[in-house]
C-alpha cells in the first residue's frame, strides 16, 4: 500500500504538517502502511509500526518522525561512529544510523518491554544485527530495579520510570551507561528520550562526560514527568553545565516539554536551521498532556 499521494509529493516539513492536521488518529483505513513503512532519511530501511501510536503514525504516513533531529542524525551519522539511543522505542533513529555507513555501531536502550521485540525484528528485517547492540533495560545514575509504567496500551513512546504502582506497572532493571561504554570510547552522539528521567540517564553517563567521550547530546526535558519523579526541572541542564556542556535549546524553552542540545565548551556548536518547530509533526503536546 502506498502512502497518500499529496504526501509523497510535499517537502519534507509540509509533508509533516498536513500529516498533522489531515492523517493523524485516521489509522483503520490505512492500516497496511504500519506493516512494513519506508523510512524517508534511510532508503532501503523498512519498520514494522503500531496502529495508533503518535510516533509510529508519523513513520507510517510520511516515513519521519521528528525531523530536526532526524537531519542531525543523519548528518552526523554519514561521518561515522558510535551512537547511544537512550529510549530507542521501535529503532527509528538506531536504523537510521545503522543505515548511514555499515561500519557505525548502535547501543539500543529499551526498557519498555512491549516495545523490546518489535525493536529486535526492526534490527533484523534489515540486517543490522552486527551494528545495533539492544540493552533491555532503563538507563539511570544507579544500577538495580525501578518500577516502570508503559503508558497507555496503544503507545510506544508515553512509559517511564515511576514511584507509583500501577496495575499494569513492571518492574524493570536499571543499568548505568558508564557500565556499558569505556570512557576511552569515543561516542559521535548521545541522545536520551525517557519521559523525565533524562538526567538521571546523564548521571550514569559521568565517566564518559567528564571525559568529553561525548561529542553531542540531545536529551528532553519534560516538565511533567519530572515534575512528577520530584526532580528539579533544570537538572540536565545544570549537571551537564556542571561538567563543561555548553547546551542550547532546540525548541521553546517556556513549554512544558523541551528539545536540548549539548556539547563540550569550545566545540562548535550544530546550525540554527536544526531547531525543531511545530510544523515537524512532533507529538509532545499529546505527551506533555498524558500527566
Amino acid at each position: 500500500m502506498k502512502r497518500p499521494l499529496l504526501l509523497r509529493m510535499l517537502p519534507d516539513r509540509i509533508r509533516l504538517s498536513v500529516w498533522s492536521r489531515f492523517y493523524r488518529g485516521k489509522n483503520p483505513r490505512w492500516n497496511p502502511l504500519y506493516h512494513d513503512a519506508a523510512l524517508r532519511y534511510a532508503p532501503g530501511a523498512r519498520m514494522e509500526l503500531v496502529p495508533g501510536d503518535v510516533i509510529s503514525d508519523s513513520l507510517a504516513f510520511t516515513g519521519v518522525y521528528e525531523l530536526a533531529m532526524t537531519r542531525r542524525v543523519v548528518e552526523l551519522a554519514s561521518a561515522g561512529g558510535t551512537f547511544i539511543d537512550v529510549g530507542a522505542n521501535l529503532g527509528y533513529f538506531a536504523l537510521l544510523w545503522a543505515a548511514a555507513r555499515p561500519d557505525n555501531r548502535c547501543l539500543a536502550f529499551e526498557a519498555s518491554p512491549r516495545n523490546i521485540e518489535i525493536l529486535r525484528r526492526n534490527i533484523r528485517r534489515n540486517g543490522f544485527e552486527s551494528q545495533i547492540e539492544v540493552i533491555p533495560h532503563a538507563a539511570g545514575k544507579s544500577p538495580g530495579k525501578f518500577h516502570f509504567d508503559p503508558g497507555p496500551a496503544e503507545q510506544t513512546g508515553w512509559g517511564g520510570l515511576t514511584f507509583e504502582v500501577a496495575a499494569d506497572g513492571v518492574e524493570v532493571d536499571v543499568v548505568r551507561i558508564d557500565d556499558m561504554v569505556s570512557a576511552e570510547h569515543t561516542v559521535a552522539l548521545l541522545k536520551v528520550d525517557i519521559e523525565g528521567a533524562d538526567s538521571w540517564a546523564l548521571m550514569g553517563s559521568q565517566r564518559l562526560l567528564e571525559a568529553r567521550s561525548v561529542q553531542e547530546i540531545w536529551f528532553e526535558q519534560n516538565k511533567p514527568r519530572i515534575r512528577a519523579l520530584g526532580l528539579a526541572e533544570d537538572a540536565a541542564q545544570d549537571y551537564l553545565q556542571s561538567l563543561g556542556y555548553s547546551l542550547q535549546a532546540m525548541s521553546d524553552a517556556s513549554s512544558e516539554l523541551v528539545e536540548w542540545s549539548a556539547i563540550p565548551n569550545g566545540r562548535d556548536r550544530p546550525p540554527d536551521a536544526v531547531k525543531t518547530t511545530p510544523s515537524e509533526g512532533c507529538a509532545c503536546d499529546n505527551r506533555s498532556a498524558r500527566r
